[in-house]
């Protein structure tokens, strides 16, 4: 096995650590690794997308599962059963020609299996799906004993619900079968609602229940009575008999448009192009009804253009992502975004979506409302951040892990037993997130 020494960080590129990577291609050379490694932590990794720094492991061992890629379909049963290294670019690639679709996708389709149940992803249909936790039906995971054991709901059900949204702690996530659900085409009928302010927001999703996908782009800096205004774009899969204007029932996935070459000037993003922007993005789009668009489009926008996240600049960025009661949702969201306005910390990307009932004891969605806004990582916004961590904490919140960077023990105030998750965590396994909040 080649040992790699290299420097990795997270996609919001902070942080970076160097690290002694290994490409594991079976579950032999797994046991070889932790038999030589016995007083060295090890860290599974996948395709580096995870926000911060919870797939980095400073000076440790780093596995990178790509090379796990068995996939086997079962038509009938609409089931898939997948290495943890295959991305979900591969699985849509393969089962939307055949008219399936994955039941829960998250905003990028670059990330594997195992980190998308290691973080208990969630997509537009929170609010009627759940998580794609909910979807899988059984895990297997390597575990502390150098041994393979399967989870799942009704086999060793708490091992499963610990791992689900367990941000790799509990051991390697080697393989998984996935419930998948049946589409008549690739298509999304798209349908925009314009939100006049926060109230009328947080309004219309009540409103938009039945929606099968939902999420809103929120104008995070205006002020006035258009305070909270935001674009509300819901989405159901087109039936067969509704595209029939369209050549191709099932559009093959988009090529890249574009990649970012360089990282961009550090001054192009200050809160005077972020209101132009905003200003741009609600003029465009404040018009528009119904349409539909390929599932490419609708549910990866920024994935049709490469490392997006160099736009941030050389320093990079980090996301803050949070979750309110619904009752509290307007009360605090409200003083989030009064914060933000106040220290001058506009957020290029601001997006609010509708959780239903949470599935796992460290999965992250819960009932409420989610709020998730990128940041370019500077000395003020991290202030800034940590000051909308104990807003969220005030008000009974939480934070999504996957994408937190700054967020540090005195502040990580979970609503789980940490002495129960102790008898399911593998103590050989680390991360640079797990040190800093003392999980």
């Amino acid at each position: 096995m080649k040992v790699n020494n290299r420097k990795i960080h997270g996609w919001g590129r902070t942080k970076p650590v160097d690290v002694n990577l290994i490409n594991p291609k079976d579950v032999e050379e797994l046991k070889n690794i932790f038999s030589i490694s016995k007083k060295e932590s090890i860290l599974a990794r996948g395709l580096g997308r995870s926000y911060g720094d919870s797939a980095q492991l400073k000076n440790g061992t780093i596995l990178k599962l790509t090379e796990f890629k068995d996939i086997k379909l079962d038509k009938e049963k609409s089931e898939i059963t997948v290495g943890a290294g295959v991305s979900f670019d591969e699985i849509l690639r393969y089962i939307v020609p055949l008219g399936f679709f994955l039941p829960v996708v998250p905003g990028t389709k670059y990330i594997t299996v195992g980190g998308a149940i290691a973080s208990d992803v969630h997509g537009k249909n929170h609010h009627k799906d759940g998580s794609f936790g909910n979807f899988v039906n059984w895990i297997e995971i390597f575990n502390d004993k150098n041994e393979v054991v399967r989870c799942s709901p009704d086999e060793n059900s708490e091992l499963f619900h610990w791992t689900i949204g367990g941000m790799g702690l509990t051991g390697v996530i080697i393989r998984c079968s996935i419930q998948l659900k049946k589409v008549e085409s690739g298509w999304i009928k798209q349908h925009t609602v314009v939100n006049k302010n926060l109230n009328e927001t947080l309004q219309s999703f009540n409103n938009h229940k039945e929606a099968t996908y939902s999420v809103a782009w929120i104008d995070c800096l205006a002020k006035g009575k258009s305070f909270g205004r935001s674009i509300l774009m819901l989405g159901e899969h087109a039936h067969k008999s509704e595209i029939n204007i369209k050549s191709v029932t099932f559009p093959k996935r988009k090529n890249r448009i574009i990649t970012l070459p360089f990282d961009a000037p550090s001054f192009l993003l200050n809160n005077f192009t972020v209101l132009a922007f905003n200003q741009l993005y609600f003029n465009l789009n404040k018009n528009k009804k119904s349409s539909y668009v390929d599932w490419d489009t609708y549910f990866y926008p920024l994935d049709s253009i490469g490392d997006w996240n160099r736009m941030y600049g050389k320093n990079g960025f980090f996301q803050f992502q949070c979750v309110l009661p619904l009752e509290l949702s307007e009360e605090g969201y409200t003083k989030i975004l009064s914060t933000i306005q106040n220290k001058s910390s506009g957020s290029f990307l601001a997006v609010l979506k509708d959780f239903g009932i949470g599935n796992g004891h460290l999965s992250f969605p819960k009932q409420g409302l989610t709020l998730a806004l990128d940041f370019k990582a500077s000395k003020k916004n991290i202030e800034v951040g940590k000051e909308l961590i104990d807003i969220v904490n005030n008000f009974g919140g939480s934070f999504y892990l996957a994408k937190d960077a700054i967020m540090d023990s005195t502040q990580f105030n979970p609503i789980f037993s940490k002495d129960e998750f102790l008898k399911y965590r593998n103590s050989s396994i680390e991360s640079e997130q797990s040190i800093r909040i003392k999980l």
